[in-house]
């Protein structure tokens, strides 16, 4: 039997701010939960897009009680625009604010009986680090010298796989199946109309056309070569439970079971 890994980005939301939801995220622990049963890795935010010690702790502990691979989703220190626009920062305040996130997610992690196994970027820090060299190897260094047995989950068709081969750092290519991607294989801005997938047959039939033909179509037309480790639905899309059952549906449809492959 095939087997591919479905990974949610989960956590986006905060207990100490009175309210679980985000203006910018409308996840919350019960919505991550629910979700759980069809995935099989999470990404957990740590503070820097949003999150807190609650919402990590309550996340980690559900995500063992599912099984689910662990990993850390960092970001730009940027809660008002919930990560989502670049920041020009020295690269050691960067370092060290990652350190911080990455670090304080482990030490719960363990505290929980779980070990955290790879280092997803969120947001902007995410795409930046695809068009950016000097970004990238900033994050892995800080990545490897927290753990150099962590891996880091970036944007399939990347360079950043080189990167990470370069530094010693193993490296599990993402695609994902509730986004639009431009024609040179970035994903398409959320800005842009029709760049997040809300239909939940259209995401299902992408994740298809990955597994079963190593390609997508871009935002344009254009099929793009594309090969995966690992592929991501959005907690916080339109839908996203319904997206994650049809998907499921489908994969044991065609003999595909969702778990982690690498």
């Amino acid at each position: 039997m095939t087997t591919i890994d479905i990974n949610c980005d989960m956590g986006e939301w905060e207990w100490a701010a009175g309210a679980e939801h985000s203006p910018h995220s409308p996840s919350s622990a019960e919505s991550d939960l629910a979700l759980m049963p069809f995935i099989s890795s999470c990404s957990i935010a740590c503070g820097g897009h949003i999150g807190d010690e609650y919402s990590m702790r309550t996340t980690v502990h559900n995500a063992v009680r599912n099984g689910l691979r662990v990993g850390a989703h960092p970001a730009y220190p940027d809660k008002s625009h919930f990560g989502r626009r670049s920041l020009k920062l020295p690269l050691a305040e960067l370092e060290a604010t990652l350190f911080s996130q990455i670090s304080t997610l482990r030490d719960i992690a363990q505290q929980e009986a779980c070990q955290l196994t790879f280092v997803k970027p969120h947001g902007a820090l995410y795409n930046d680090m695809v068009r950016n060299s000097e970004l990238a190897e900033a994050v892995i260094d800080t990545i490897k010298r927290i753990d150099p047995n962590l891996r880091l989950m970036g944007l399939a068709g990347s360079d950043l796989s080189k990167h990470c081969k370069a530094k010693g750092l193993s490296f599990i290519a993402e695609a994902f199946a509730d986004r639009r991607y431009n024609d040179n294989g970035e994903l398409a801005p959320r800005s842009v109309k029709g760049s997040v997938i809300e239909d939940s047959k259209t995401a299902a039939h992408q994740i298809m056309s990955l597994i079963e033909q190593g390609s997508i179509t871009s935002i344009t037309g254009k099929v793009i070569p594309l090969k995966a480790n690992t592929l991501c639905v959005h907690s916080d899309t339109q839908g996203a439970l319904n997206h994650v059952k049809v998907i499921n549906e489908f994969l044991r449809q065609n003999n595909i079971e969702v778990s982690v492959t690498q």
